[in-house]
């Protein structure tokens, strides 16, 4: 399984934590099973848990496959407006918490991903996996 650090807004990463939100929603995504570690931005500023999506989903099939359904449809389209894909949160994972100035102290030229970023054999993914720990 593929792994990566993957950047969440504060509400949205409450969500996924309280198990309220089932699906990350993304513009571009890998069609394969990720692992994720979760960048949660301002105010946070830090890496906070770990993510597992899984099937990833083209909402417009879902748009012709709800078409009966003006409800679903209608969500469906207000989501099209800005994202192409739905991925299936799998599980989430509470961690301890890796600090923006960390990161940027101990891994040269350390920045916060707009999206995501890959990281197998990254020296960020070494440094990630020694300093993180489930809670």
């Amino acid at each position: 399984m593929r792994k990566m650090l993957l950047s969440f807004k504060p509400e949205v990463y409450e969500k996924i934590k309280s198990g309220g939100k089932i699906f990350e929603h993304r513009r571009n995504f890998p069609d394969e099973p990720i692992m994720a570690y979760m960048y949660v931005s301002a105010p946070v500023k830090a890496i906070t848990g770990i993510v597992y999506l899984g099937k990833r989903h083209l909402l417009s099939d879902w748009r012709e496959e709800f078409k009966n359904d003006i409800d679903a449809v209608a969500r469906i389209e207000k989501y099209q407006e800005s994202y192409r894909y739905a991925m299936e949160i799998d599980e989430f994972q509470e961690t301890t918490e890796i600090p923006l100035e960390d990161l940027r102290r101990d891994v040269p030229k350390f920045v916060a991903p707009q999206m995501y970023m890959y990281l197998d054999g990254t020296e960020l993914l070494e440094y990630i996996d020694k300093h993180i720990r489930e809670v």
